[in-house]
C-alpha cells in the first residue's frame, strides 16, 4: 500500500501566510491605481476649467466693444474699460468692459449682440460676470459664472506709453484704452499665471 501523506500544520500556516502576504500586496496595488487615477483625473478636470478660462478670456478680450454705459438712462459714463482694487466687489483686482459678438441670431431674444462683462476674485474663486442688457439699472444683479476656485490672487495691470516709456498701471479710469491688459493669478494647483491681451488702438473721444 502506498503511503499517503496530507499537509503538516505548519505548511497549513505558510500556505495561509503566503496567500494573506499576496492579498495585502495585491489591496495594495490596487489602492495606489485607484489613487493615481482619480489624482489624474483631478488634473485633467483642472486642467480643462483653466483651458476654458482662458478661453472666455481671450474671446471676451478678442471682441472687446467702445460701447459706453448708460446707468439708469442717465448720460454715458467715458469709461469702456475700467479696473482697480476691490472693483465690482472683487476680494482682489476686478475689471469690466463690453464686448460684441454676443450671439443672438434674427434677435430673437430681446436683448442686443453687446455684452458688458466683469472678471473678479471672490472668496478665493476667479468669477465671470455678466449683465443680460449692456446698461445697468440699479439694484440689478449680474450673473455669476464661477471660472477656477483655490485662487489666491489676482491682478490686472494696464500698459501705457507716457514720454516715449512703456509702463504697467495699477489700475485704469480713462475714456481711452490701454495698449494691454496683463492678468495674473496664483493658485496652488497652477502656481503663478500671466496673461497679455493686446488691445486696438482708441483715442479718447
Amino acid at each position: 500500500m502506498s503511503n499517503n501523506r496530507g499537509f503538516t500544520f505548519i505548511e497549513m500556516l505558510l500556505a495561509v501566510a503566503i496567500f494573506a502576504l499576496v492579498g495585502l500586496a495585491s489591496v495594495a496595488v490596487l489602492d495606489s491605481v485607484t489613487r493615481s487615477d482619480e489624482a489624474s483625473r483631478a488634473g485633467t478636470l483642472r486642467l480643462q476649467q483653466l483651458q476654458r478660462a482662458m478661453m472666455l478670456l481671450d474671446r471676451d478680450f478678442w471682441q472687446i466693444s467702445a460701447r459706453q454705459i448708460r446707468v439708469n438712462g442717465e448720460a454715458p459714463v467715458a469709461q469702456t474699460l475700467a479696473g482697480a482694487v476691490n472693483w465690482i466687489e472683487s476680494d482682489d483686482d476686478g475689471i469690466t468692459f463690453s464686448h460684441a459678438g454676443w450671439t443672438n441670431p434674427g434677435m430673437v431674444l430681446a436683448r442686443s449682440e453687446v455684452q458688458l462683462v466683469g472678471y473678479r476674485l471672490k472668496e478665493r474663486q476667479l468669477q465671470r460676470l455678466y449683465y443680460l442688457y449692456p446698461d445697468a439699472v440699479t439694484g440689478t444683479e449680474p450673473n455669476v459664472q464661477p471660472l477656477l476656485d483655490d485662487i489666491d490672487e489676482l491682478k490686472f495691470r494696464y500698459l501705457v506709453k507716457e514720454d516715449g516709456q512703456e509702463q504697467w498701471k495699477e489700475f485704469w479710469d480713462q475714456a481711452n484704452w490701454p495698449l494691454a491688459v496683463k492678468m495674473t493669478f496664483k493658485s496652488p494647483q497652477f502656481g503663478t499665471i500671466e496673461r497679455i491681451f493686446s488691445l486696438p488702438l482708441r483715442e479718447a473721444r
